[in-house]
This record gives structure tokens, sequence and C-alpha cells, in this order.
């Protein structure tokens, strides 16, 4: 057995080549000449230790990656125990190798009590044909789905579990499966109150809407109901003004007689009283023909004869009905002409209806010394007509309300004016059957405006009330 290399060290020491010579043969090296034999050992103790320093960074290297090894192991081991969810680790034949505490808990046994028992024992008898075939799939090397199983618990209930599994290496270098398991309790049971509660809320909808169908029901019994009170009410004012309408003619007739002198002449006292009658019968005139109007267009039975109308000389031959209206009381009245060769398509008995309407309005709410002024121009294809006056006015908010029928709104203290309130109702109702529109606005104690609009060309249509247009 040789005995090892002298170190550098002694070889320094050595003291003259003899010396080396003795050395190199005593360690059964071969005869050479002395320097050579000096060089050889040199370069030979110069590759050892390169190769010391090389081994020694590789074990540096090793112990390194032994440590971020051994971290690695600690982290991973402490996430396995730690870990929210249960996870096994089990053999290829489904033998538990490892478990965390959450399996633990799961299961109902200590870890150290799951090491080496079969998975397959906690899981529920009638679903184990399928996880045995689930793990002879991953034993082909199969992709396997999740899989929802029942797992039987320590105090032997039965859990449902969703399992996802994936292959790894183990130690020995044979196959092993790490199975994640999840309980579904909970979602179990959230579902199961969703659905608790889906029922319910369709419980109670169902009902909601035998109600309202109930209600639907009755609203509807109630509409008709209306309706044909309302068709009874524009029956009997029809049949009302109708029968009112003949005796007052009669009294016109006979009022004509008297004026005539034909039964004898009348003393001065005799013929004014006669001319009160006769104004008082045309004034209920007047409202009956305004009653037996607004039951027609309640009952669509308003009758359009639409034609090209002159503008200026229909709103000429409406301004003369009103005009004595203004001399009684002291309002003056003016009109801004325009073009005569100007027409509307509308019925030309309804524009003067209208017009007189409006203008009879003004100068029943216009106070002695008070004006009334008419304008009309032609703007986008349409006929504007407005009737302004200096009268008592009416509150924006309340604007709306006087186009409602028997609806009259007039200042506080003021003494009511008479009518029926249905003028102006009757305006907007002709007007939309037209095709057009009135509107009005207005300032308390400053006067009001109202416009009338109607398209120039043939637009109109009655379809608002369902009213029968014909053309001349």
């Amino acid at each position: 057995m040789t005995e090892p290399l002298p170190g550098r060290e002694d070889i320094d020491h050595m003291s003259g080549l003899d010396e080396l010579v003795r050395a190199v043969r005593q360690y059964g090296g071969s005869p050479l000449p002395a320097q050579e034999t000096h060089e050889r050992l040199l370069e030979a103790y110069e590759e050892l230790k390169v190769a010391e320093e090389e081994l020694r960074a590789h074990q540096e290297l090793i112990l390194q990656a032994q440590k971020e090894a051994d971290v690695e192991r600690k982290r991973y081991r402490t996430l396995f125990e730690l870990a929210p969810h249960p996870y096994v680790v089990t053999d290829r034949h489904g033998m538990i190798e490892q478990a965390n505490n959450a399996a633990g808990e799961l299961f109902g046994l200590a870890v150290p009590r799951l090491i080496g028992k079969p998975i397959v024992n906690f899981i529920e008898l009638g679903a184990r044909a399928e996880f045995r075939a689930r793990l002879h799939e991953l034993s082909m090397g199969l992709r396997t789905d999740r899989l929802v199983l029942e797992i039987s618990s320590r105090d032997g209930k039965l859990l449902p579990v969703e399992t996802a599994v994936a292959a790894i290496a183990s130690n020995t270098g044979s196959q092993s499966y790490c199975w994640l398991l999840r309980d579904m309790t909970t979602q179990r049971d959230s579902e199961e109150s969703m659905r608790a509660l889906n029922r319910s809320l369709n419980a109670r909808v169902a009902q909601r809407t035998r109600e309202l169908e109930i209600a639907l029901a009755g609203e509807q019994a109630a509409r008709k109901e209306a309706e044909a009170a309302n068709r009874i009410k524009s029956e009997l004012f029809a049949r009302l003004s109708h029968e009112f309408r003949t005796p007052l003619h009669a009294v016109s007739g006979y009022l004509e007689i008297l004026q005539q002198n034909i039964h004898g002449g009348l003393n001065e006292d005799q013929r004014k009283d006669v001319d009160r009658i006769h104004q008082a019968q045309e004034h209920l005139m007047a409202l009956v023909n305004m009653i037996l109007d607004f039951a027609k267009l309640e009952g669509g039975q308003i009758e359009l004869s639409m034609a090209e109308i002159p503008i200026e000389e229909t709103l000429r031959g409406a301004e003369a009905l009103v005009i004595p209206q203004f001399d009684k009381k002291r309002v003056s009245y003016s009109r801004r002409s325009g073009d005569p060769s100007l027409t509307v398509f509308a019925d030309r008995e309804k524009v003067q209806q209208i017009v007189v309407n409006l203008l009879a309005n003004a100068a029943k709410f216009t106070p002695a010394g008070g004006s009334v002024d008419l304008d009309w121009k032609v703007e986008d294809e349409h006929l504007i007509v407005r009737v302004r006056d200096t009268g008592c006015g009416v509150p924006e908010e309340r604007i709306e309300e006087i186009f409602e029928p028997f609806v009259q709104v007039r200042a506080a203290g003021s003494m009511p004016t008479g009518g029926t309130g249905l003028g102006l109702a009757i305006s907007r109702d002709l007007a939309r059957a037209m095709g057009g529109d009135v509107r009005a606005t207005s300032r308390p104690g400053l006067g009001s405006v109202f416009t009338l609009t109607l398209p120039l060309r043939k637009r109109a249509t009655a379809s608002t009330l369902s009213a029968s247009s014909t053309e001349n």
C-alpha cells in the first residue's frame, strides 16, 4: 500500500535534487531526471489544487440547493397543513399517504390515523364503484373530470364533496395522486335555500298575479260601467238639448210675433220686457247648442266638412258674432288683417265656432275699459291665430284646468261670469279633430293669450274623436 504523496510544504522542505529523487523512489515513482520530476510534481500539485477548488464550489452549490429545497419543502408542508380545503395524497391503489388537518376534520379522524387507510373506505357505499373506476382511469393515464361524491364522516353523516385530482411523482418513483376535496354542504344548503326562496317568490308572484288579474277585471268592469254611464250621460245631454231646442224655437217664434206687432202694438215697457225675454232665449239657446255639441264630441258623433277655406274671411265672420258683446261691456277690440288669398284646410263652421268661443271667453273675463285683439300668421305650414285679452288671468299651474268640461277658473273675489264652462273644452276638441290644437298662456292680473293652431295643408285628421270627415 502506497503512502500519500507529500504536500507542497513537504516538497519545499526537501533539500537538493537527491532528496527529491529519493522521495519519488520511496513513493513508488519511476526514476526520472531530477529536474523533470520536480516540474511534473509541481504541475500535478497545481491541477490538484484547481480540482479541489472546483469540488469545494460544487459542494457549496449542493449545500445551497439543499437549503432551498428544505425551505420549499417546509413551505409546501405549511401550505399543505394550513390549506382551508382538505388535501389527501394516495398511491395508485388509493391508500392514503399524506393528509392535511382539513382532511382530518372532514373525515373525523386525526391525521396519523388516516395514513395507510384506503380512501375508498370513507366514501358512501353506492359511490365506491364510481370512485374505483376513477382510480382505474387515472392509472391508465386518462384525464378525469371533477366528481361529486358523498363522504361518510365520523358521526355518520353523509357530506357532499366535490373532488379534483392531480397525478404527482412520489419519493419512490411510483405514481401518486393528490386529491382536493371541497365540502359542498354549505353550497347545497344555499342552493336548497335558494330553491325554497324561488318557490316562495313564485308562489307570491302567482298570488300577486291573480290579485292583479282580479283587480284588472274589476277595473275593466268599472271602465265599462263608466263608459256606459258616459254614453248614457251623452245621450241624455243630446236628448235634453234636442228637447229644449224645440220649445226655445217656439218661444223665439212667439217673441218675433210680439216684436212685429202682429197681435197689436206693445208699449215701451212691454217692448223692453220682450227684448229681455228674447235675449234670455238666445242665451239659453246658445247654452243648449253648446251642450249638444259637447254631447256629440263625447259620443264621437261630430262630423267635419273639410275644405280649403279663406282664413281672413272666416275670422271676420267669427268676430262679427262677438262684437256686440264687446260693445255692451265697453271692451275695445282690434284685429290685425292678413293676406285674404291664404287658405287653410279645415271645417269653416268649426273654425268659426272655435274663434267665437275664444273671443267670447275673452269678452267674458275682460273688465270694462280693457282690450281684446286678434292676429294671425302662417308659420311652418301652420295657421297660428292668437286672441289676447287684458282680463284677470289664470295661475300657470291651473292653465290646463280651464280646458276641462264644466270648469271655470276665476280670480279670488270676482263675480261669477255665467256659462257652462264648455266653450274652451269644445274648442280644443274641435281643433284636435282637425289636426290642430288650442293652448293658453296667462298671468294673473295681466291677461291671457289663447292660441289656435291648424295645419295649412291636407294633413288634418279626425282620429282624436273618431269623427267622420267629408270634403267639399
